[in-house]
């Protein structure tokens, strides 16, 4: 199952930062010369931080991590993350059973046959939350939960901009951000795909997640893991609502076509009370079925199988290793 972001709580207290690998900084208060003593470092985009007190937290993209550079528009199985947490372990002295996860994303990269845009400027709401446009300009919408929130981006279009920004910058004269700068644009060229669209959930919270069994880092690798995300993934897709672009208007009745007018509205679903909304998203959802190409179906189709895929391959490479 892909994992991206994670922020982790380190339960072995005698941990010894990496001083080996990375330079720790303690900030410095400028008008009074205080120091908390938190010690803080990076290694290839994971973040540790060591309090005073002796809690260490860890913050980063295992993805990016396992890429080496700041890119996760490519497949991540299981594979490549156990290879992401050996390395840990070996690097930095990380051991996954000690790794307990306070934040994760979960989601997955699926190139469709058409420009993701179609359906991320169609979004209307995730359950009964409207989707927003958190950054202007950018392909990226969310829909915020008490525990998590929905993310559904253009990953093909954000780094496209991403390559067009390190085209613009003047050549730097530091060589190591010249080559890191350079390694991420030939990664970006090579494994970056046409119209990938990138379903994700960002949990908040870890309740959800601690009843199916994930507490620590080490959780992900159990085989039933993987089938467990991948059924709430594509149940949380399917409370995704959008506007439908192949809708034939042609086929509908006047009335069904004034209705869709609303419908394709996110501000009508907004004044909707409880019992109407559910009425209504019924009915939305039969007229879609009953005069569109299902595009939603064709999206699900597709996040099931890459996960699949995903798994089946980890599958193989346990059983041929370890079975």
């Amino acid at each position: 199952m892909p994992i991206d972001f994670v922020k982790i709580q380190y339960t072995d207290k005698d941990y010894e930062l990496p001083t080996n690998k990375t330079d720790f900084t303690i900030s410095v208060n400028n008008e009074t010369g205080e120091t908390d003593n938190k010690k803080e470092g990076e290694y290839f985009g994971m973040q540790i931080i060591k309090y005073a007190s002796g809690r260490v937290m860890i913050k980063g993209s295992i993805h990016k991590f396992f890429n080496r550079t700041d890119f996760n528009g490519n497949d991540f199985d299981m594979i490549n993350f156990s290879s992401a947490l050996q390395d840990l372990e070996t690097e930095i002295i990380l051991k996954p059973k000690h790794c307990r996860l306070e934040n994760i994303e979960v989601g997955v990269n699926i190139q469709l046959p058409f420009d993701p845009n179609i359906i991320l400027q169609n979004l209307l709401f995730h359950r009964s939350v409207e989707f927003n446009k958190t950054i202007s300009g950018s392909f990226y919408y969310q829909s915020a939960k008490t525990e998590y929130i929905i993310k559904i981006y253009n990953k093909t279009a954000q780094y496209e901009k991403r390559l067009k920004r390190i085209a613009q910058t003047p050549i730097i004269k530091n060589k190591q951000n010249q080559e890191e700068t350079s390694f991420l644009k030939e990664t970006i060229e090579k494994k970056l795909q046409a119209n990938t669209l990138r379903f994700e959930i960002k949990f908040l919270k870890m309740n959800i997640l601690n009843n199916l069994g994930l507490v620590y880092l080490s959780d992900i690798a159990k085989p039933e893991m993987s089938e467990s995300l991948k059924i709430f993934l594509l149940k949380e897709f399917q409370e995704v609502y959008f506007y439908d672009y192949t809708m034939d208007e042609t086929k509908m009745r006047v009335s069904e076509i004034n209705k869709l007018k609303d419908y394709r509205n996110p501000n009508y679903w907004i004044n909707l009370n409880k019992k109407d909304k559910y009425y209504h998203k019924n009915r939305f959802e039969k007229m879609t079925l009953k005069y569109s190409q299902n595009l939603k179906g064709e999206v699900s189709e597709l996040i099931k199988h890459k996960i699949e895929l995903l798994t089946a391959k980890s599958l193989d490479f346990f059983t041929s290793n370890f079975g």
